[in-house]
């Protein structure tokens, strides 16, 4: 099921949309789902990460970003 929501946008940020719907020979709608999903993604990738960090300290462990990515990669 599809829902219209109204949002409120400046010019600038409309004519950046407008653009990039152009440029991706898609809808001003796909490319507002592709960043919401991309926002959410990270919001809850980013609250995982401070958790994982956050287990952790407790344990005494300190890891730098770049050892953790050395260690996922």
């Amino acid at each position: 099921m599809r829902n219209v929501v109204t949002i409120s946008i400046p010019n600038s940020l409309l004519k950046s949309l407008t653009i990039e719907a152009k440029e991706e020979q898609t809808s001003r709608s796909d490319v507002i789902r592709r960043a919401l999903k991309q926002h959410f993604f990270m919001r809850d990738f980013t609250k995982a990460r401070n958790k994982a960090m956050a287990e952790l300290t407790k344990k005494g462990i300190a890891l730098t970003e770049e050892e953790i990515f050395e260690k996922v990669s």
